[in-house]
């Protein structure tokens, strides 16, 4: 079974922390509160309510 590499994430608007899955560990992430057209990315709703995007690069 291979394991998932994940990474805490602060949400922009009020700093709660959510776990996301990383492709790779050596991985740079960016935090948006807004979606863009091309690049892999990942969904992320907080427990607060707040949606926001990380996009790895």
């Amino acid at each position: 079974m291979q394991v998932q590499e994940t990474e805490e994430v602060a949400c922009p608007k009020c700093g709660e922390t959510s776990t996301v899955p990383i492709p790779d560990a050596d991985v740079e992430l960016k935090i948006s509160p807004y979606v863009a057209a091309f690049g892999d990315h990942t969904k992320v709703d907080c427990s607060d309510g707040h949606t926001f995007w990380v996009y790895y690069c």
